[in-house]
């Protein structure tokens, strides 16, 4: 994965980004430099900047997210494959 930005915090690996009300939300998969691991990041950037509080969003606008990570290869073939199985063992079927 290519790097697309870095700080003395993490790498970033990955970026979806949402066009949002005032800015944008994003997902991020990072290497996050200690404890030495990548992760997930959801957050919302106002006028440019990463929003010190929590990522809140209406469930359409987080699967639009979610689509877009996907799209963007924020998340792992193996994440995917567990969470497909997870949503086949936990969602009812109509």
């Amino acid at each position: 994965m290519a790097v697309l930005r870095e700080t003395a915090y993490a790498r970033e690996l990955a970026r979806a980004v949402l066009e949002y009300p005032g800015g944008e939300v994003r997902i991020e998969r990072l290497y996050v430099k200690d404890p030495g691991q990548e992760e997930i990041r959801f957050s919302w950037w106002p006028d440019g900047k990463m929003a010190q509080r929590p990522l809140d969003l209406p469930e359409e606008d987080l699967l639009a997210l979610f689509e877009k990570g996907i799209e963007q290869n924020v998340f792992t073939p193996s994440f995917l494959q567990s969470l497909k199985s997870l949503l086949n063992k936990v969602v009812p079927t109509s």
